[in-house]
């Protein structure tokens, strides 16, 4: 693992591969106190005990947010903008830069993985 550490490139890759064809295109949760849900141009009040549906496509080929989306580019997480994107990018129900902090929405199946892979 420590080699892959070293290696941005390929982590650009594994990013960029599910970004562009997520394995879970569909996820939902329940919500586990009231929160507020922000997008570009609006925001949702959520309450507790609400069903939320999330379909990643929505979010990962977001035109605002990636250039050119529906294109594989293998170097799109690497350097300056790899923190800057991966603030957009979430696996399972988390967002990748802020895996500890958010505590509204039950994890899904995959996390563990994810964490493996990245």
């Amino acid at each position: 693992m420590g080699a892959m550490e070293r290696m941005p490139l390929m982590k650009s890759v594994v990013y960029e591969a599910l970004r562009i064809e997520p394995p879970v295109a569909s996820q939902y949760a329940k919500a586990k106190r009231d929160f507020v849900i922000e997008s570009h141009d609006a925001a949702f009040r959520i309450k507790e005990g609400k069903i939320l549906f999330g379909f990643q496509p929505f979010a990962t080929k977001d035109l605002r947010i990636f250039h050119r989306p529906e294109e594989f580019l293998p170097g799109r997480f690497v350097g300056e903008n790899r923190e800057k994107l991966l603030k957009h990018v979430v696996w399972s129900n988390r967002l990748e830069m802020e895996r500890s902090t958010m505590v509204v929405l039950d994890e899904g199946v995959g996390w563990g993985k994810m964490i493996f892979l990245s």
